[in-house]
């Protein structure tokens, strides 16, 4: 089969996976791959178009892919590399990327396909992964949008409250299955919550610090604490010295209400028994700066840092 056969049958399998999805296509309006706004709107490896695309290629179609995380040495599928790229594409050094606006509405499309096929595993990666993608939107205000259309925010905007719902859904759902899935993906899975219900900020700062770093300056005398930044809620003892924990909240969650971060993520931890949930007390404790003794809410300050 030459090349331009091979092409034409990937756009027709593709079109035709994604026509099963049209009535949230239609509702989301995504941008199309004919754009030639995908140009302009890239990921740290450039366009991001054909990652996107092939998200929607059956599986006994798809080409060999080439993995972008040259340190991932795990054996994977095609259609799992292809997804990998996209996020690493999208979210590599926790940097935001443009094409986030146009690729948003089709993980969303992607994260529908799944829920049909009734794939909590892949349900649960896509959201694990558009919440961390989200976290790094955090720092973006009005300025950081300038040049985005009013129709592209409109899709990325509906594309977010979206997810919002359907990441409640898929908890309701599935919450016995969560517990038997991998630790480490369930801390991170949680990690992309925060970002997708409200409260980006803190989704990058345990990103970015792997649940035990905590970069933190005072916010009244500017003292950088760089005892947190290296061993931050690693080292139990430095915690302990300089952070009263928040009062315990386990089992006040209601289930429903994602208002609260520090209610529902404690709640939520302890669900799933994620082995580093004690240390979110801490993160949401009160910390007390060790040059001027001023106090504040650690993540809060945390947060204050990046801005």
């Amino acid at each position: 089969m030459t090349e331009g056969q091979w092409a034409t049958m990937w756009k027709e399998a593709i079109e035709k996976s994604l026509a099963e999805e049209n009535e949230l296509r239609e509702r989301l309006r995504p941008v199309e791959f004919s754009s030639d706004l995908w140009n302009v709107f890239r990921g740290a490896y450039g366009d991001v178009r054909e990652d996107v695309a092939f998200l929607f290629c059956p599986k006994e179609l798809m080409p060999e892919m080439e993995k972008v995380i040259r340190l991932d040495f795990e054996e994977k599928e095609c259609d799992q590399i292809n997804f990998d790229n996209l996020c690493e594409n999208l979210s590599h050094q926790l940097s935001f990327y443009n094409a986030t606006y146009l690729a948003m509405p089709y993980l969303l499309l992607f994260l529908e396909k799944k829920r049909k096929e009734k794939d909590v595993s892949w349900q649960m990666q896509i959201i694990l992964q558009a919440g961390i993608i989200l976290s790094t939107d955090f720092h973006l205000g009005k300025e950081g949008r300038q040049g985005v259309s009013e129709d592209i925010l409109e899709s990325y905007q509906l594309s977010v409250g979206l997810l919002r719902e359907m990441a409640k859904e898929f908890l309701q759902a599935n919450m016995q299955a969560l517990k038997h899935k991998d630790p480490t993906d369930l801390k991170y899975f949680c990690t992309g919550l925060l970002a997708i219900f409200g409260d980006p900020g803190a989704a990058y700062q345990l990103v970015a610090g792997g649940w035990e770093q905590a970069p933190v300056a005072c916010v009244n005398c500017g003292y950088f604490d760089e005892d947190m930044e290296a061993d931050g809620l690693y080292d139990e003892e430095l915690v302990k010295g300089r952070i009263v924990p928040a009062e315990p909240v386990c089992g006040k969650w209601d289930g429903k209400d994602f208002s609260d971060s520090y209610l529902w993520l404690s709640n939520l931890a302890h669900i799933l028994g994620i082995e580093d949930a004690w240390k979110i007390p801490y993160y949401y404790g009160t910390y007390t700066c060790p040059e001027c003794g001023s106090k504040g809410i650690l993540m809060d300050w945390m947060k204050k840092y990046e801005e």
